[in-house]
C-alpha cells in the first residue's frame, strides 16, 4: 500500500502558495493606495457616487465576513484517516470559503442586474 502522508512536492506547493499570497496582498495594497490617490476629494465620478460605492463594498465585505464567521461549521473533519478538530482553523477556513462564494454570487447578481436594464427603467 502507498503511503501518502508525505507527498514529494509538498514544499514546492507550499512555497508557491506563499508566493501567490504575497503577490495578492501586494496587489491589494497597491490597488487600494492607487484608488485613494486617484479619487481623493471626489465623491462623484462620471455620474457615479464613487465614495459611497467604495464604502458600501467595504461594509458589505465586513458584514459578510462577520456573518459567515458566526455561522461557520466547526465539526471535526477526517481527511486521509487524520482528524482535524482545531475549532479556530475550521471556523476560519469555512468563513473564507463561504465568504468568497457569497461575494461571487452577489457579483453575478450585480452583473445580471446591470445587463438586464432594470436600473435604467427604475430611474425613469
Amino acid at each position: 500500500m502507498i503511503d501518502f502522508s508525505s507527498p514529494t512536492f509538498v514544499n514546492v506547493l507550499l512555497y508557491c502558495i506563499y508566493a501567490l499570497l504575497l503577490v495578492g496582498v501586494a496587489l491589494l495594497v497597491w490597488s487600494a493606495v492607487r484608488s485613494v490617490r486617484r479619487n481623493r476629494g471626489q465623491s462623484v465620478s462620471n455620474g457615479l457616487p464613487v465614495r459611497r460605492i467604495a464604502w458600501g463594498v467595504v461594509a458589505l465585505v465586513i458584514v459578510v465576513l462577520g456573518l459567515t464567521c458566526l455561522l461557520a461549521n466547526t465539526q471535526p473533519l477526517s481527511i486521509n484517516g487524520r482528524t482535524f478538530d482545531d475549532v479556530f482553523w475550521l471556523r476560519t477556513s469555512d468563513m473564507l470559503i463561504t465568504t468568497s462564494l457569497v461575494l461571487m454570487g452577489i457579483a453575478v447578481v450585480g452583473v445580471l442586474f446591470g445587463i438586464s436594464g432594470w436600473s435604467r427603467k427604475l430611474k425613469k
